[in-house]
């Protein structure tokens, strides 16, 4: 997931950031409410997360802004206030979620991919696209009933994939979220990712199709 980590706490932020991105997801960070608003409108993020307690503009003041402008962003508040108003206020609001401090990240990252899963429609606990399935649970991919033994770099290639489900992604947005630490790279790098993920998908009849100058997507039928 590309995730917006909105917190005035540097400390914080930048412990949960190097988690998230650990993890596999993609964190850019902003330290106050007036940037985050900034970044969402120059970037296509997948979930905020977002505290209430901000500079310059107060995270209850950024979500309203993002409601009244139709923003259907998912937004999960993570915040020190733990008060029963807190919360409902936040709901009411147009939060998605909320979860106080102190966290674990393990329950804040299943609470974001739920988040993920009910913006595609999803129920269970799985994410499907294409004849691909992902275990948020097991952090494992199957195709064809078969478990996939996937490198870093493919899990987070096909983990971007299957949950933009079926939306093409653009080849930077696709190499930021596989080398985000790796700044040294060259971007042809990517290539060398998509050419071995495309030999293990198109054994089981998934095709990684190209739409010039749009993006990668997920097909299942065989190229």
């Amino acid at each position: 997931m590309y995730l917006l980590l909105v917190e005035d706490e540097a400390a914080l932020a930048e412990s949960l950031s190097g988690v998230l991105t650990a993890r596999g997801h993609r964190v850019d960070w902003a330290s106050d409410g007036l940037m985050a608003l900034n970044l969402i409108a120059h970037q296509q993020f997948d979930l905020v997360i977002l505290d209430l307690g901000l500079p310059k503009l107060e995270g209850m003041q950024v979500l309203q802004k993002l409601r009244e402008q139709s923003v259907d962003l998912p937004v999960l508040i993570l915040s020190a206030r733990d008060q029963v108003q807190d919360k409902v206020a936040a709901i009411h609001a147009g939060a998605d979620d909320y979860l106080s401090k102190p966290f674990d990240t393990h329950e804040l990252e299943a609470r974001l991919f739920g988040l993920m899963r009910r913006r595609h429609g999803v129920a269970s606990a799985r994410l499907e696209w294409a004849g691909v399935a992902y275990d948020a649970g097991q952090r494992s991919f199957a195709c064809a009933e078969q478990p996939l033994q996937l490198s870093p770099r493919e899990h987070a290639t096909l983990l971007a994939l299957v949950e933009a489900q079926g939306s093409p992604l653009a080849r930077q947005a696709l190499f930021d979220r596989v080398f985000v630490d790796d700044t040294d790279i060259a971007p042809d790098a990517m290539d060398v990712v998509l050419y071995r993920l495309r030999k293990r998908l198109g054994e089981l009849g998934v095709a990684i199709r190209n739409v010039r100058g749009i993006g990668f997507y997920l097909d299942p039928d065989r190229p």
